[in-house]
């Protein structure tokens, strides 16, 4: 009888000690709770810059203001830099971003249906390039289904081993000081031998010689971290302007010769080859545009197509392996859904490195001023729209007849060409 007592004891302390084990990740997420689906305790923790960079759409699903928003932004980590906190000071309060590092037409589409419902949702801008136009871009990725599943179950929330990892990562971020402290501790008699390493300067240079495209029978010094990359044009630009008739003066032949080093040489030879070698435009991905642009019209929701801007030598890549028609036809198509603000073209803003952070992405103050001149083409207002004038530089939209520098126009696309921005629309009419 003792035995059976002391077997069932044992028994009962290894259930709830199974118990216990599996419950403390779920509330060890409920008192860290990364994403704040329903903060309960206040540790003083910064949560946004790592939980939303670990999982975007779960972050921005949580925090979606679904009852106040009236302008939503869409895209990816081009849109993301159209950030909340500029359209704010400009005076639209009631715009929330929600764009996402590496997004795909996938998850843009799948955002769109969660925001769609939203009550009093009037404006939708979506950041959008040809690029993203293909199924297996970014490997056909969409984080969306997780998040709207994450964030409408707080108990699959709390009980989630992602959930979990984040919350690790924030007390370790949170405590780092004194976690570097303690590993910095030796408790072992015997002490650790590191190989030399190879001296990072060589390692680059090393690397920067294998590839073909940077030198042909040349010497480079061996301590040389970037080679200069000077963008190549030659007849094809040229005839690829020439080919399109009355549209062919929008693409003038790019004759920038500035060398690009670091990371804009880079991104400039490798990763505009990874982005076009094998690219295939999907219409099954348009079609998703296409549903966007009916429910907007049938919906009274104002949609805004956004290019962002490019450097020019990025521009010039497309037309290298075969693009540059397919990259014009994109805009006309983009035209008849909705007006389409296009940044992306050979102009003062992208042929100058100092407006970009890479060869990809621009800086914060160009994104201030496209933000300016959104908002004049979505608000009447006199404040919105005085601040926005404030911020007028280098871009100028071509909203008026005295903006616009020249006109192109067919049976049912127009194109205003302004400073350093386009906009094409459907013809009054057509």
């Amino acid at each position: 009888m003792n035995f059976r007592s002391k077997s069932s004891r044992v028994y009962s302390a290894i259930i709830a000690g199974t118990f216990i084990a599996g419950l403390s990740p779920f509330l060890f997420n409920v008192v860290i709770d990364p994403y704040e689906l329903s903060p309960i305790f206040d540790l003083d923790i910064e949560k946004e810059k790592i939980s939303e960079k670990s999982h975007y759409p779960l972050w921005k699903v949580i925090h979606y203001p679904q009852q106040t928003a009236e302008t939503v932004i869409l895209g990816d980590s081009r849109a993301r830099a159209l950030k909340e906190k500029f359209w704010h000071q400009i005076g639209l309060t009631n715009t929330y971003n929600f764009a996402y590092g590496g997004a795909t037409i996938f998850e843009i589409f799948d955002t769109f249906q969660f925001v769609k419902q939203s009550p009093n949702l009037k404006t939708l801008i979506v950041g959008i390039q040809l690029r993203s136009f293909d199924l297996n871009h970014k490997n056909g990725m969409n984080r969306v289904p997780e998040a709207l599943r994450l964030s409408s179950n707080r108990f699959t929330y709390y009980s989630n081993w992602f959930v979990s990892r984040i919350s690790t990562k924030l007390l370790e971020k949170k405590y780092e000081e004194q976690l570097h402290s303690f590993r910095q501790l030796n408790f072992s008699p015997v002490s650790s031998a590191r190989a030399d390493e190879t001296r990072i300067k060589d390692r680059h240079a090393y690397l920067e010689l294998l590839d073909e495209e940077l030198c042909r029978n040349c010497k480079l010094p061996s301590n040389v971290t970037a080679s200069p990359y000077t963008i190549q044009t030659g007849n094809y630009s040229y005839y690829f302007g020439r080919g399109l008739g009355r549209w062919g003066r929008l693409w003038p032949e790019i004759t920038t010769a500035q060398p690009l080093t670091g990371v804009f040489g880079r991104q400039v030879r490798k990763n505009a080859r990874s982005d076009w070698n094998k690219f295939e435009f999907s219409e099954e991905l348009w079609s998703r545009i296409v549903q966007i642009s009916d429910w907007s019209r049938e919906n009274n929701v104002k949609l805004v197509f956004v290019i962002p801007p490019t450097i020019a030598e990025m521009q010039q890549r497309i037309v290298d392996f075969g693009f540059g028609e397919l990259n014009h036809e994109f805009r006309l198509r983009l035209a008849r859904l909705a007006p389409v603000f296009d940044f992306d073209f050979y102009n003062p803003t992208t042929s100058n490195l100092k407006n970009f952070s890479d060869a990809y992405h621009f800086n914060y103050l160009t994104a201030k001023q496209m933000i300016g001149e959104i908002s004049l083409y979505l608000s009447k207002h006199g404040k919105v729209r005085n601040t926005a004038l404030k911020r007028r530089d280098q871009i100028i939209c071509p909203l008026s007849e005295q903006e616009t520098r020249s006109k192109i126009t067919d049976q049912t696309v127009e194109v205003l060409d302004g400073q350093s921005c386009r906009i094409w629309r459907t013809r009054h009419g057509s």
